[in-house]
C-alpha cells in the first residue's frame, strides 16, 4: 500500500505534458495572417483538415447567410456564390453543381468544411502543412514595383521597395532583417517597425503576430513585429514614426522571394 500511494503521489507532480502530451493545435492563416480566436480553430477528423467555415470566408470578405431549416450555409461575395448543406457531398458554385469526398458537418453552432473543398469552392490555395500543422488559406496581397526600383538582400533571400515619402533604414540582425524609421532610428529612440526573416516553422520561430509573405521548398517567408510600437515622447519623431507605419502594408505587398 505504501509503495502504491508513493506511486500515486509521483503521478500527481509529474507535470500534465509528461502524461499526456498531444499534438498541437492547427494554426490558420487567411491572406497571410493567423486567425486567432477559439471559434477559428482547424479540426482534424477522420485524418482530413477541417475549417470553420465562417470565420475563413468571411475574413476573404464573404457573406455568410445560414438556413437552420434546411441546414444550408450560403457564402456570397460579388457575383459569386457557394450553397452547401451539412451532411450533403454535393454542392453548388455559382450555377454549377459540384461535389465532395467528405460533407461539411455542424458542431458547437459551426460549420466545418474540408480544408480542399474551402480552396476549390472560393478559387483560392490552401495548404495544410501538417509537420508545422498549419493552414494557409489565400495568400498576402501584393502590388508590383519596377525592377529597378528593387531592393535585394541575400541574407534573407528577399527583395522589397521602400516608399518615397517616408525615411525607413534597415539593418541585418542576425537572420533578420529589421525595418526602422530612420529618424527615430539615428536618434536612438527606437523606431522599429518590423523584420523580415525566412523560417522553417512559423509557429516557433516567429512570436508577435507574423505575416506569410511566401513558401517556397519548405520555407516560410515572413514579417514579424515584435511586440507593440514604441512608445515615442518626441511629438516630431512620433509623427514620423506613425507615418511611416502606416506605410508597412504597401512595403509588404512589394516583397518577393529572389531578386
Amino acid at each position: 500500500m505504501k509503495k502504491l500511494a508513493t506511486l500515486l503521489i509521483c503521478l500527481l507532480l509529474l507535470p500534465s505534458t509528461a502524461l499526456a502530451k498531444g499534438a498541437a493545435p492547427i494554426a490558420i492563416y487567411v491572406n497571410g495572417r493567423e486567425l486567432i480566436a477559439e471559434e477559428t480553430t482547424p479540426v482534424i477528423r477522420h485524418d482530413r483538415t477541417f475549417l470553420p467555415l465562417r470565420a475563413v470566408t468571411e475574413e476573404l470578405g464573404y457573406t455568410v447567410a445560414w438556413d437552420g431549416d434546411k441546414k444550408e450555409v450560403t457564402l456570397t461575395k460579388g457575383d459569386a456564390s457557394v450553397v452547401m448543406t451539412i451532411g450533403k457531398k454535393s454542392y453548388r458554385r455559382g450555377k454549377k453543381d459540384a461535389a465532395m469526398d467528405v460533407a461539411p458537418y455542424l458542431e458547437k453552432d459551426r460549420t466545418f468544411i474540408p480544408a480542399r473543398y474551402l480552396g476549390e469552392a472560393t478559387g483560392l490555395p490552401v495548404k495544410w502543412m501538417p509537420k508545422e500543422r498549419v493552414v494557409t488559406v489565400g495568400s498576402y496581397p501584393q502590388k508590383d514595383a519596377p525592377a529597378n526600383e528593387r531592393i535585394y538582400v541575400k541574407e534573407v533571400d528577399m527583395s522589397f521597395v521602400l516608399p518615397k515619402d517616408v525615411a525607413i533604414s534597415y539593418k541585418l540582425e542576425g537572420k533578420s532583417l529589421d525595418f526602422y524609421e530612420k529618424s527615430n532610428d539615428d536618434a536612438g529612440s527606437d523606431g522599429f517597425l518590423f523584420s523580415l526573416s525566412r523560417v522553417e516553422n512559423p509557429r516557433t520561430e516567429w512570436e508577435n503576430w507574423p505575416v506569410i509573405l511566401a513558401y517556397k521548398d519548405g520555407v516560410y517567408y515572413g514579417a514579424d513585429f515584435r511586440g507593440d510600437p514604441a512608445m515615442i515622447q518626441d511629438k516630431t519623431l512620433k509623427a514620423k514614426f506613425e507615418k511611416a507605419h502606416d506605410r508597412i502594408d504597401d512595403i509588404l505587398m512589394t516583397v518577393r522571394v529572389g531578386k
